[in-house]
């Protein structure tokens, strides 16, 4: 179960965050929200598909973590298994809310920082304090303002990449089926990537539609990083040969 609060430094002053990866402490789930920003670093690691966001209809860019609901693949006993973590996952257990507030007089909605009390890596005994003795921000809850601000900008983006996409009629729905060693299969449905050889035939009007919007880039990593399904496959692999060897 999730609470979200605002974050205050009086209601929450005694709390503080276990920032280490690990099982059951709140990140055992297979995909991750990433925005354009972070696709040339996020590329190197993770297969990156689309997945639609069905309220709002936009495709949003995603990284894979493992091929079941709650298995990621890139935590261990001693931390998150990447260089590069996506955005989304950082930020936890903060996240954006919105409160209405006036601005030279206009009702406005305004992102605010809230917080998931009921996260697992949220304590009141272990870990980095959130506030400082006196009220103030700890230098912790400055980097974690940065990363929020960076995923509210990302928003935008990454629906800007979504309608250019679309309109130039490049996305296509995939299905990712893998067979792991121990002879088992799976099926990944409800992703979506770059048709690749419609992306090839583009003229020159549709490479200058995603350049101008400063998607092209963009594209180019989403393709490059489906070469990482082979490599999320071995870490399967190895995490099933090493149930084998503890049994």
């Amino acid at each position: 179960m999730s609470k979200h609060e605002l974050l205050d430094n009086v209601t929450h002053r005694r709390l503080r965050v276990h920032t280490i990866y690990g099982p059951n402490r709140g990140y055992d789930f297979n995909i991750a929200r990433a925005f354009p920003s972070e696709l040339p670093n996020l590329q190197r690691e993770y297969p990156l598909f689309f997945v639609k966001n069905l309220e709002s209809g936009h495709f949003e860019p995603t990284a894979l973590l493992g091929f079941a609901e709650h298995e990621n693949l890139y935590l261990t006993d001693s931390g998150w298994d990447a260089e590069h973590i996506p955005l989304t996952v950082q930020r936890q257990p903060f996240l954006i809310g919105f409160q209405d507030r006036l601005l030279e007089g206009i009702a406005q909605q305004v992102p605010v920082t809230h917080i998931d009390v009921e996260h697992p890596s949220v304590s009141v005994s272990e870990g980095i304090p959130i506030f400082l003795p006196q009220g103030g921000e700890s230098p912790y809850l400055d980097r974690i303002h940065s990363i929020l601000a960076a995923i509210y900008a990302g928003h935008e983006a990454a629906r800007s990449l979504s309608q250019v996409l679309v309109g130039l009629e490049l996305i296509e729905s995939i299905t990712i089926n893998v067979e792991f060693e121990n002879g088992t299969k799976h099926s990944l449905e409800g992703l979506y990537t770059v048709n690749d050889e419609k992306f090839r035939g583009l003229r020159a009007n549709g490479l200058e539609a995603l350049h101008s919007r400063g998607h092209l880039q963009d594209v180019y990593m989403m393709l490059a990083s489906l070469l990482n399904v082979k490599r999320l496959v071995a870490r399967k692999n190895r995490r099933l040969s090493d149930l084998r060897s503890a049994t």
